[in-house]
């Protein structure tokens, strides 16, 4: 195989057809919410999660998008239960920054 030495010559490697895949813009789609953002480690080891409440009116869908958008630009796992957000790890300053970057209210609850 040659020797690629530039980004053109590594393009050249892309299908015409190829389509990348679709970013997660949740952008304007539902209105300001107010938010609460918990710490808890109950009932997991000691692991701390955090848990963003106060969902309404948004469908399972946006909230999925809204969970992955956070999850990818943090880095972090996490999951969605009874219209909760859940992630792992301590990163309650990083996620309230992005969801005011959203336009939310965002309140810390506990610790």
């Amino acid at each position: 195989m040659k020797k690629l030495n530039s980004l053109q010559e590594l393009g050249s490697l892309i299908p015409d057809g190829f389509k990348t895949k679709k970013s997660f813009d949740i952008g304007n789609s539902f209105s300001k919410q107010y938010l609460e953002a918990h710490y808890s480690v109950k009932g997991r080891a000691g692991v701390p999660v955090i848990i963003i409440k106060g969902f309404k009116n948004m469908s399972s869908e946006q909230l999925k998008n809204l969970s992955k958008t956070i999850k990818r630009k943090i880095g972090v796992g996490g999951s969605i239960k009874n219209s909760e957000l859940f992630f792992q790890g301590d990163n309650r300053k990083k996620i309230i920054s992005i969801l005011e970057s959203q336009g939310h209210v965002v309140k810390r609850v506990g610790g």
